[in-house]
């Protein structure tokens, strides 16, 4: 097991673990809690089984399962520890006041590791700032400057601002006054960074109007769900109309999404 950092052998950035390489270990020492954190995250999703998914959609949402497992699950003790047979009586834990992310199992564990394998103290500070801070939410792109590979983004679900790092996001979105991302970041030495793959993304539409009347619909119904909510909204099936977000924008009879349609999109 490695540390990875955002750019290799610059000092200057974090240290950052790539939540695919988080979910493989954990495959590897303790497959039981691996496949039940799989299970109940696709359960939670609730993808429905006899509509054909892309093979880009499939592989976002495994995507997805490693963030969420990396992230927002939790497992007992202190994690992954080097040791088979106390890696094996690891389990998921569901007491937040018990239990350890699995991301910072894996940096703990680097950090108490093999000479020249592991973390040192400044990596080991860069993840758990990052442990501690990250989130996922539905944003409105401010604006967006390749020059200083910065976006500047209101979080729909909860108001406030963020002005982001994520280079190549900004270079894509360079110039633009709107649209929408969904992605999780995080906090690491002294700013906001995009630690994931967006869940989802849309340019369009992209005027004023649409993101103060987005923001206010989101914020006015209260919406604000987890990460494997978000996931659910845009890929798997709501749990009252038991309907994807394709299917409900084309029958457009769910209140919140007739009521963002009606407002934004005519």
């Amino acid at each position: 097991m490695t540390m990875t950092s955002v750019a290799i052998g610059d000092a200057d950035l974090p240290a950052m673990l790539s939540s695919r390489d988080v979910a493989d270990i954990f495959k590897r020492c303790n497959l039981a809690v691996y496949a039940e954190a799989r299970r109940e995250f696709f359960r939670k999703v609730n993808l429905n089984p006899f509509k054909p998914h892309s093979q880009y959609v499939l592989q976002l949402l495994d995507w997805s399962f490693q963030d969420w497992f990396s992230f927002d699950c939790l497992v007992s003790a202190s994690g992954i520890t080097g040791d088979e047979s106390e890696d094996l009586r690891v389990e998921l834990e569901y007491d937040a006041s018990r239990g350890i992310s699995p991301f910072l199992a894996i940096g703990e564990y680097l950090h108490g590791g093999q000479e020249g394998d592991g973390a040192d103290e400044r990596a080991a500070r860069d993840l758990r700032e990052v442990n501690d801070t990250n989130f996922a939410s539905i944003f409105w792109i401010r604006d967006a400057h390749t020059a200083s590979g910065r976006l500047m983004v209101e979080d729909l679900l909860h108001g406030e601002f963020y002005s982001v790092f994520d280079p190549r996001a900004a270079a894509r979105y360079d110039g633009a006054r709107g649209g929408m991302i969904v992605n999780r970041i995080a906090h690491s030495r002294g700013m906001w960074r995009s630690c994931a793959i967006p869940l989802y993304e849309a340019r369009r539409p992209d005027s004023q109007t649409a993101g103060a009347e987005a923001a206010k619909l989101f914020r006015g119904l209260g919406y604000t769900p987890d990460f494997v909510g978000l996931v659910r909204f845009f890929y798997g099936r709501a749990k009252d109309t038991g309907l994807g977000w394709e299917d409900a924008v084309s029958r457009r009879n769910t209140s919140m999404l007739d009521r963002f349609l009606n407002r934004v999109c005519e």
